[in-house]
């Protein structure tokens, strides 16, 4: 689609293990989420509807993943309080150092507010982007779109 490969990094997650992103586009692709902000009740959401979806995108081979420039302790606490019991059902990624590494490699990173745009990604398993979707600041995706 737009001829970008995701780069070969791992970030933190959530739940204090590095993410390696192209681990999960070996098995068939993944799904990166990217959101402005933890804590924002449109990014709030969509982290929602996206632990709903997880299962119908792990039945297609799509790891799903959320990708946001907060620190990797303050998504958990994120994920806890959204959540509940499922706070670990998706791994939340921290670009936060270097800061917007990820974000700027795939051309997402919002400079003016410092994270990344409201975009969601899809990668094949070669870590090509095959789909994207992006939506403005304050405006939710349609999610549910990646797994009809």
């Amino acid at each position: 689609m737009s001829g970008r490969t995701l780069p070969d990094l791992s970030l933190p997650a959530h739940m204090g293990e590095d993410v390696p992103l192209l681990t999960g586009a070996e098995s068939g692709g993944v799904l990166l989420v990217f959101v402005p902000y933890a804590f924002t009740p449109v990014c709030a959401d969509e982290l929602v509807t996206l632990v709903g979806l997880a299962g119908r995108l792990r039945a297609r081979g799509i790891a799903p993943l959320v990708v946001s420039c907060d620190t990797k302790y303050t998504l958990r606490a994120w994920a806890i309080a959204e959540l509940g019991d499922a706070w670990d059902s998706v791994p939340l990624l921290s670009d936060f150092w270097p800061h917007g590494a990820l974000s700027r490699a795939c051309d997402v990173f919002d400079h003016r507010r410092g994270g990344p745009h409201r975009t969601a990604l899809l990668a094949d398993s070669s870590g090509s982007v095959v789909d994207e979707e992006t939506a403005d600041f304050g405006t939710p995706r349609d999610l549910g779109r990646f797994v009809r």
